[in-house]
């Protein structure tokens, strides 16, 4: 697969988010360390962003060029606090980005 995104659409695609819920279940979903810094700092969990990702409440995409960086951004409301994960591609995996509660 040459790149993990359609970025000639904003629509996120089926087949990318097969692809990373693949990626969840052959546990070769990358965690980068801003991802663990950032979860560490709001008292989650590595369940709890899996979780968000395998079910998400809403998920989007950003393109290049703008100010976020590439990827997808799944959502999960948790009460009054909303979960996101940027889940992004790095040349042949998809790792985690980030990680934020608010």
């Amino acid at each position: 697969m040459p790149s993990g995104f359609d970025f000639t659409t904003p629509d996120v695609q089926d087949w990318e988010l097969e692809a990373i819920w693949d990626a969840v279940d052959r546990e070769t979903l990358v965690f980068s360390r801003h991802a663990r810094e950032e979860w560490s700092l709001d008292a989650l969990t590595p369940g709890d962003v899996l979780d968000t990702i395998s079910f998400p409440d809403e998920i989007s995409k950003d393109l290049p060029g703008s100010s976020r960086a590439p990827g997808l951004n799944f959502d999960r409301h948790l009460g009054r606090v909303r979960l996101r994960v940027k889940v992004g591609w790095r040349d042949t995996y998809y790792v985690v980005v980030t990680v934020m509660a608010n």
